[in-house]
């Protein structure tokens, strides 16, 4: 493609909504359309150089290194990066099509919000089933913690947490907690819970190993001291996966959604399955390594 026909072609699409970047390899300047001056807050578009781009941090989602503006114009770089500006976090597509010997163009769309969760989830499932495979009881705590955090990132909910019965089997304690900024924890008023001041809930769990319920408002009349517990708690939403060892009820995992209602999906509750797995395994790991010491 000449010179003159890039010319024509970035008339064009400097009027498009998608943000689009074009590098020069020669004169290592860059060039940006309106969506892309707006995406990476530039106040100029044209005959830039590198140094331009340093008030936003681009990061590889698989691996959360830092990547430099020409990385981008690699074509082994990932289709999928990371912007952050500011308090902002905007997970990015990529596409890089060669324009000429010199010239090339990178379009970058914003990711919607369910391929966003849909890659977090992956990426969490990835670590914690890395992190607790082989987990050793002295770093326990530390990886539920971060799996926990991050299937609450995953999920975009305020609090996630797990319970486990204890010896007597007829209480319940809240051994680990992630909650969000500005979210109030509550774990160390849920120690020693007796099951019989959640009876709907335990009915329930019992019996499904499930507790699903897209607005707490709406539970019914049996399940009246549950909902004042999760009003006490600002609980919106809550979804919890019971956790089996030989097929008997040990505890549960649990996501809560308290600065806005979610209407829990199939998917939602696959994903939790999953985490639920993975983590009744490690409890699991650690319970057999005990009983051989």
């Amino acid at each position: 493609m000449s010179d003159d026909s890039i010319l024509k072609l970035w008339q064009v699409l400097n009027k498009l909504s998608l943000a689009i970047l074009l590098y020069d390899n020669k004169n290592n300047t860059y060039c940006v359309n309106t969506a892309a001056q707006t995406l990476f807050d530039l106040k100029h578009c044209d005959n830039l150089d590198s140094t331009a781009f340093n008030a936003v941090t681009l990061l590889s989602v698989h691996n959360n290194k830092h990547i430099a503006i020409e990385s981008l114009f690699d074509s082994k770089t990932s289709a999928n990066i990371q912007l952050k500006k500011q308090q902002q976090s905007m997970p990015l597509n990529i596409a890089l099509t060669q324009l000429s010997d010199s010239v090339s163009m990178l379009c970058l769309e914003p990711l919607k919000r369910d391929v966003i969760e849909l890659y977090n989830f992956d990426r969490v499932i990835s670590e914690i089933s890395t992190d607790l495979i082989d987990i050793q009881n002295d770093d326990i705590d530390l990886h539920i913690n971060f799996a926990l955090k991050a299937i609450g990132t995953a999920f975009a909910a305020d609090r996630s947490y797990l319970f486990e019965f204890n010896t007597d089997n007829e209480t319940i304690t809240n051994t680990h907690e992630w909650v969000n900024e500005g979210i109030e924890p509550f774990k160390q008023r849920l120690q020693n819970v007796p099951k019989t001041e959640l009876p709907y809930f335990f009915e329930v769990m019992n019996a499904t190993h499930l507790f699903q319920v897209n607005d707490v408002l709406k539970l019914p009349q049996a399940a009246n001291a549950e909902k004042v517990e999760f009003q006490i708690q600002k609980i919106q939403s809550v979804l919890c996966i019971g956790l089996l060892f030989d097929k008997e009820l040990i505890g549960f995992i649990g996501c809560d959604c308290v600065n806005f209602k979610r209407a829990w999906t199939h998917i939602d509750l696959i994903r939790i399955k999953l985490v639920g797995e993975i983590i009744a395994n490690a409890l699991k790991n650690i319970d057999y390594k005990k009983s051989c010491n």
